[in-house]
């Protein structure tokens, strides 16, 4: 039977969309456009609650994004290196996570594709890729607004117009505004932090020139001015100034004013964002009947501008100003039958990026003590990337039910870190001559897919992946910090099954992987004499990480529609000796002196999340022919995590949210309206922890919001 044949009786009675992924022996796990709308999801965060084994987390109190999938990931604190797990919009790489900030609107849907990455297109990673689809220009006219307003005075409005230009010249513009939402309390006089600030655009024209020839420009730009979210204290480190919070929407700032003068912004100021972002990408694609060719030109630029207080009380020992100005430009040439009625097919391209970037990190140690470090420090920094990913995938349909695929990549990433130099006012200025890091590598996946009967497919892969290595940047004092973590390398082996059943009316997919991890890139903590402990990427020789996960949709009477998600993963190191943090911080407590202890953590758990869960259920009733009312409702889990071996202070505990919301439409109308609640339970819980200078500090999750929604589209 034919994918269009099953499509067509797949779409028939059920609103399970039989998409082509079902027939493909690839783990995919796609979010629609009215999923991403059900579960309010207005950040590239909030879809860790909707995907097995996925972790999105903010690099502190910044709006860089860290992610993990499948228990491999990268915690980059210095927004200088190559994401585990690459962010693609409308097929445009962003290596940067800053730059994912400001794109989750107007969208068609979001793909999470797990495991070894860089056969068909882009860069090659470890951990996988997120997938996000913009919607596109109209044929017809077409125009729509909708808001939503919530607790804590928040509000976002968003809207869009579509339409043709001419009989071959379309066009779209969309944006939004978000603003308020600020839930945290300053713990010395009452003050709210937190409020959104932040807006964006994006225009879009498609050009076909002719039958066989497309073109399509998308600019885009986007303005984050939000408050820089507050952090709670876990523990003083070095030296006692503040309790523990028990309270973790409890925070606290303040800044010396030498330290906000040096830095050129007002006294008496919040934590804040000031991040810009915008890009302008330039895609052509022709058919010549047999192929087509693909060409995807673009240029990404951010201006990051965050001043943070990481030690959560108005005194200077970890209040931290950085900027950081970065462009990526990239090019990427494709050539591909795939998707015609062939029993070869194949895809080859070429992807190239340069990325340039200038850093620099203030940090205002002063108020720590005349033992420690009573000064403000500055790192400033250059960085030049380039990154060349050639590849070549083919697939041979042995028969009906049989197909066969391999695929080859190589990728050379040449980077350069100069001008690299830290002040200690008043005490020292270290510069640092220029380092380079060189990265070769090749990969390859080989699979086999059975498409057992129409509605019933069994697939196996195995994949070799790797990831470039590269430098720690970050309040450097000595040249030892400066040598380059080496290249990252995963050997994945996966399978599954892929189901549909009563007519297309459940749904159950499953799988399992098992990944031999080489050289595990990780943030790691270092002792540098006289300084103290500062952040430092490493390489963990062995490690091993195993996990099953699982899909079951059911449309079992007209209207309902149930969801199950589920992902189990364990992980383990085989290899590695790290830093003993707490036998560190226990020594320099009784003795006043930072010492050395290392500790083999030889066949520990990783820490990795062991159970994610996801489920929904929604309802859509006719209480009248006119009129259409939906309940849904959603839960998630998340279990816990300890990113640092071996200091349970690190680790954050399991948590389960819940959601609801009812709307009301008219039956084949143009607007709803509707009212909802996230965190039902108001559960108090933490996204991420980590360590300043002087303190332990924690990210707290947005506690109950109850808000309402509105649409209209023309």
């Amino acid at each position: 039977m034919t994918d269009e044949a099953i499509t067509v009786d797949g779409l028939r009675n059920s609103p399970l969309s039989l998409r082509k992924s079902q027939h493909v022996g690839e783990v995919v796990t796609h979010i629609s456009s009215a999923d991403l709308a059900t579960h309010h999801v207005e950040t590239l965060q909030n879809i860790q609650n909707l995907v097995p084994n996925l972790t999105i987390q903010p690099q502190g109190a910044t709006a860089n994004n860290n992610f993990s999938l499948r228990g491999v990931g990268f915690k980059d604190f210095t927004s200088n290196n190559t994401p585990s797990v690459m962010t693609y919009v409308d097929g445009i790489a962003y290596p940067i996570g800053f730059m994912t900030s400001g794109l989750m609107y107007d969208l068609a849907g979001v793909d999470v594709m797990p495991g070894p990455v860089g056969y068909t297109h882009g860069q090659a990673v470890t951990a996988g890729e997120v997938n996000i689809t913009t919607n596109g220009p109209t044929d017809t006219f077409h125009a729509g607004v909708s808001q939503d307003i919530a607790s804590y005075s928040r509000s976002r409005t968003a809207l869009y117009v579509s339409g043709p230009l001419s009989d071959r010249l379309r066009y779209r513009v969309s944006g939004y505004t978000a603003h308020g939402g600020g839930y945290q309390v300053n713990r010395y006089n009452g003050e709210h932090l937190g409020d959104a600030n932040d807006g964006a655009l994006r225009g879009k024209l498609d050009w076909d020139v002719d039958s066989r020839t497309s073109i399509n420009v998308t600019g885009h730009w986007a303005q984050d001015d939000s408050d820089t979210p507050g952090v709670f204290n876990v523990s003083d480190l070095v030296t006692p100034f503040i309790a523990p919070d028990n309270n973790n929407l409890l925070t606290g700032w303040g800044f010396r004013p030498a330290f906000t003068k040096m830095i050129g912004v007002a006294a008496n100021t919040k934590p804040f964002r000031n991040d810009t972002t915008w890009g302008i990408d330039l895609t052509g694609r022709h058919d010549f009947g047999w192929a087509e060719f693909r060409s995807i030109s673009a240029y990404e630029a951010m201006y990051v501008h965050n001043l943070l207080d990481l030690d959560s009380t108005n005194v200077a020992t970890d209040d931290q100003y950085f900027t950081n100005n970065s462009n990526v430009f990239s090019q990427e040439l494709r050539l591909s039958n795939e998707n015609r009625p062939r029993r070869f097919q194949w895809t080859i391209g070429a992807y190239y990026a340069r990325t340039a970037t200038k850093a620099r990190f203030f940090y205002d140690f002063s108020g720590s003590g005349p033992a420690l470090r009573p000064y403000i420090e500055a790192t400033s920094y250059n960085q030049d990337i380039q990154t060349f990913n050639q590849y070549a995938t083919a697939s041979y349909r042995l028969a009906p039910r049989w197909k066969i695929s391999a695929s080859v990549n190589h990728e050379a990433d040449d980077r350069h870190l100069s001008n690299l130099e830290t002040i200690q006012y008043g005490f020292s200025d270290v510069r640092f001559p220029t380092h380079g890091a060189l990265t070769n590598e090749f990969g390859g996946k080989g699979e086999i897919d059975f498409q057992a009967a129409p509605n019933f497919l069994v697939f196996a892969d195995v994949r070799k992946g790797f990831k470039p290595g590269g430098f720690t940047a970050n309040n450097t004092v000595i040249s030892q910090q400066l040598n380059p973590y080496k290249p990252e390398s995963l050997l994945a082996y996966e399978g599954g099954i892929k189901s549909d059943w009563l007519k297309h009316r459940l749904r159950v997919n499953f799988d399992g992987f098992y990944y031999d991890y080489h050289d595990q890139q990780i943030l790691s903590l270092e002792l540098v004499q006289n300084y103290g402990l500062v952040g430092d990427f490493v390489n963990i020789p062995k490690s091993t990480i195993w996990g099953l996960e699982g899909e079951i949709d059911a449309n079992p009477i007209p209207g309902l529609l149930l969801e199950q998600h589920f992902g189990y993963q364990r992980g383990r190191y085989d290899d590695l000796k790290f830093l003993n943090t707490t036998a560190v911080y226990a020594n320099y407590a009784k003795t006043g002196v930072f010492s050395p202890a290392y500790t083999s953590y030889d066949g520990y758990d990783s820490g990795i999340p062991k159970l994610t869960l996801n489920g929904s259920v929604s309802y859509m009733m006719h209480p009248t022919r006119a009129w259409d009312v939906t309940w849904q409702g959603d839960y998630s889990y998340r279990g816990s995590q300890l990113d640092v071996p071996g200091n349970e202070i690190y680790r954050l505990p399991a948590y389960f949210l819940m959601g609801m919301s009812l709307t009301v439409a008219p039956h084949r109308g143009r607007w709803s309206v509707g009212v909802y609640v996230s965190n039902l339970l108001d559960r108090r819980y933490v996204i991420t922890k980590d360590n300043g200078y002087n303190s332990f500090y924690g990210i707290p999750g947005a506690p109950r919001f109850v808000g309402a929604t509105m649409r209209y589209d023309f």
